[in-house]
């Protein structure tokens, strides 16, 4: 699918500046499980197929600011941890998808981890796309292994990896931010409603992301 390929494509490629950026689908680190050079090909693929499984039933999107040092980045999965390929496998996509940290065990985000629940619960997994307002990880000076809010230019630049991701799907999708960055990102880029915000599920906002997915997610599919 040419779509896919471009898309896949702009998050390989990443971010003009690379500075305190990790890009799960190019880059490895000592996190990564051996052969090290092989998880970011990994990623892509993982991100290929869960893509792919929603292409024809996709019909909201749910925006939120960046990916973790914990979901994402071993994933290729917004909002996706490796617990949930582990766990959720049969929703996150048509077959099992590769695991890339190094850990024993599978590496949990607790984000990831309550909106699984909600894309469970809702029997809505294949109609619910997860994405960010900025693809790549930022992340602190002082490690890989710490989490920063994105810039705006870094958000103004995940336009272009958002346009052709709307590409990917038969559907047009409804959008809806998940937390503030997102919110801003939307009004910021040209040509993108948003269509309702929910609050981000980190930093306290669980029970209120759970409120907000049922009463604007659920309905609309």
């Amino acid at each position: 699918m040419a779509a896919v390929s471009r898309f896949l494509d702009i998050l390989a490629a990443g971010p003009r500046d690379p500075h305190l950026v990790f890009n799960p689908w190019r880059d490895h680190d000592e996190r990564d499980r051996a052969p090290r050079r092989a998880t970011p090909g990994i990623r892509l693929e993982n991100m290929q197929e869960y893509l792919e499984s929603r292409a024809r039933s996709a019909r909201i999107l749910l925006l939120g600011e960046a990916p973790s040092h914990r979901g994402c980045r071993f994933t290729g999965i917004a909002f996706c941890s490796e617990v949930e390929l582990t766990h959720k496998r049969d929703l996150v996509a048509r077959r099992p998808l590769k695991l890339t940290s190094a850990q024993d065990k599978p590496v949990r985000e607790r984000s990831a981890a309550v909106i699984w629940d909600e894309l469970e619960r809702g029997g809505c997994a294949r109609e619910v796309v997860l994405w960010n307002a900025f693809p790549w990880h930022p992340h602190g000076a002082e490690a890989t292994t710490t989490n920063r809010k994105p810039r705006l230019p870094e958000v103004r630049e995940g336009h272009a990896a958002f346009d052709a991701l709307m590409g990917c799907f038969t559907h047009k999708l409804c959008v809806l931010a998940v937390g503030k960055v997102a919110q801003d990102a939307l009004a910021r880029w040209d040509e993108t409603s948003c269509a309702g915000y929910i609050r981000h599920p980190a930093q306290g906002g669980e029970s209120r992301f759970r409120a907000g997915f049922r009463e604007q997610v659920v309905p609309r599919l």
